[in-house]
């Protein structure tokens, strides 16, 4: 009995010596390990990066919350009468500045236009032939033929020709112009919102609602606040020239715009 306890006695003895042993050998293969890694850090080329010094500006930049507002919000209406045959435009579409957004039915135009036309035609004929009567009472006058009445008569045919024509071409222009309006189209760069009319419907030029509203995205305004006490810096600043603005997301991670500050509003 005495016997077999030595014997587990030293089969624990013999475990413990092991262990130990092993533990010894572990840490100095660390320490082995790390020594080496030292080395080879220490020997390792490092790469040296020279400069020009130079003296430049600091910036300094200000925070504020800010809230994004289109730059124009622009209700795109109708400046002539009449009926609006189509519509040329999606909910939600990207437009650009002067495209065709919708017809207005342009037969009414054209017919004034013809008639201005023809008005302009008969009125430059009969001045034509009133000239004539004037040169030809002029020359009669010379050889005591005629009164110095007929000849003022004539001259003053001409002159009233002469503004008839004017009007003629005024009306000209008038109609042309509203045959332009009949087609409607974006005034600038920008999103068409919910369309108001829909094709059939009579147009008015005095409609209050518009056809669609066009908010212009590029460029766009922000609005944001900073301390007071940061103005006076900043209006003195704004003498030299204009200030750069950069638009952040809300968690400030990502860069949506830069811009230029336009004013301080009161």
């Amino acid at each position: 009995m005495r016997a077999r306890r030595w014997v587990i006695g030293g089969l624990a003895l013999f475990a413990v010596i092991a262990v130990t042993a092993w533990l010894v050998r572990s840490r100095s293969a660390t320490r082995a390990a790390a020594q080496a890694a030292s080395d080879a850090a220490a020997q390792r080329a490092i790469p040296v990066v020279s400069a020009t010094v130079a003296r430049r500006d600091v910036p300094t930049w200000l925070e504020g919350l800010g809230t994004v507002i289109a730059y124009n919000t622009i209700t795109v209406k109708s400046q002539v009468d009449g009926r609006l045959d189509q519509v040329l435009f999606k909910e939600g579409d990207a437009v650009k500045k002067g495209q065709v957004l919708a017809l207005i039915d342009p037969r009414p135009f054209q017919i004034q236009l013809h008639q201005a036309e023809g008005a302009l035609a008969r009125d430059k004929a009969q001045l034509a032939d009133l000239r004539i009567n004037a040169e030809r009472n002029k020359t009669l006058l010379e050889q005591k033929l005629v009164a110095q009445q007929a000849v003022d008569d004539s001259v003053a045919q001409v002159g009233q020709l002469e503004g008839s024509v004017e009007v003629d071409k005024a009306a000209i222009e008038s109609a042309r112009l509203n045959l332009d309006y009949a087609r409607i189209t974006s005034p600038v760069d920008g999103v068409t919102g919910v369309r108001l009319v829909d094709p059939g419907n009579l147009v008015h030029a005095n409609d209050t609602n518009g056809m669609v509203v066009v908010t212009q995205l590029d460029p766009i305004a922000v609005m944001f606040t900073l301390p007071q006490d940061d103005l006076p810096r900043i209006a003195a600043q704004m003498e030299h020239g204009k200030l750069e603005v950069r638009a952040y997301s809300r968690d400030g991670s990502t860069l949506l715009g830069t811009g230029r500050l336009e004013l301080i509003d009161n």
